[in-house]
């Protein structure tokens, strides 16, 4: 596992990266200038005062916080801040923060995200090292959502064998089925329906229900009627009805007239018929 010291300075090694990519092409004025002198411009313009002196200002005082709330609250906006900035600083302001915080798990969340989108199997390898399993859980999320725009399939095996059943799950599984709806309901459908009854499945099922009816009523019926009775069955019936009020009333019929079913057909037909839930 990862220690805390070792996980700030991993936190900026993305930003550490873009920094140096950014001072490679500085003019050698900006690139030499001192922190808190600004850079004289052509025609005696300036720029602003160097933004660092401000936030090392925060840091300190951060440190003679007494109330943990408002101490927390200076250190996060320090670290976001000062990621692009100063990384040096950004990394002491998230080494302050208290493990596993709400504010510390936002700052892993979305370094996690931006080194997805730089390099996603580092991200998964770093990640993985993280020691604080909340941390770790909200990462893998963030990565999952980065990866679905490409491969929705694996960042599902990733929600699914990395994070920890609660609510950073829960999103994280509405998300990717989302963007995997788009590409290939069928096989999001068969995902989500193999998750235990929950908070997750049952949005999940939505989810599919919204993008596969407007794709492919047909397919989305048959699949409905494929379903054993039961739980899964029940809650895709609920999500069919909640997408078929999504849709034009003049478009309602052909939609319901795709379930051959009889029985299930009267029973949307009972559940639209009733004012939302």
């Amino acid at each position: 596992m990862i220690s805390r010291p070792l996980l700030a300075v991993s936190f900026l090694l993305l930003a550490a990266c873009g920094e140096k990519k950014e001072a490679s092409s500085a003019p050698d004025a900006e690139k030499n200038a001192l922190p808190g002198r600004s850079v004289a411009r052509s025609g005696g313009e300036e720029d602003s005062p160097d933004p660092r002196i401000a936030l090392r200002a925060s840091l300190d005082q951060a440190s003679g916080e007494h109330d943990a709330a408002a101490r927390e609250k200076i250190l996060e906006s320090v670290a976001w801040d000062a990621l692009d900035v100063d990384p040096a600083l950004a990394r002491e302001a998230f080494a302050a923060l208290t493990p596993d915080s709400e504010s510390s798990r936002r700052m892993v969340g979305h370094f996690a995200m931006r080194l997805a989108d730089e390099n996603p199997e580092r991200a998964i390898e770093w990640a993985r090292a993280l020691e604080q399993k909340e941390e770790r859980s909200d990462a893998f999320g963030r990565i999952a959502v980065v990866i679905s725009a490409t491969d929705p399939a694996a960042a599902a095996a990733l929600v699914s064998e990395e994070m920890t059943a609660g609510p950073p799950r829960d999103r994280a599984v509405v998300q990717v089925i989302q963007r995997w709806s788009q590409a290939a309901p069928a096989d999001a459908a068969a995902w989500i329906a193999a998750f235990p009854q929950g908070a997750a499945r049952s949005a999940g099922l939505k989810a599919v229900a919204a993008a596969w009816l407007g794709a492919d009523p047909t397919a989305l019926a048959a699949w409905v009627e494929a379903r054993e009775e039961g739980p899964v069955r029940t809650e895709a019936v609920l999500a069919v009805a909640e997408a078929l009020r999504a849709t034009p009333p003049e478009a309602r019929p052909a939609q319901l007239g795709t379930f051959k079913d009889p029985t299930l057909r009267k029973q949307l037909e009972s559940i639209l018929s009733q004012p939302p839930p």
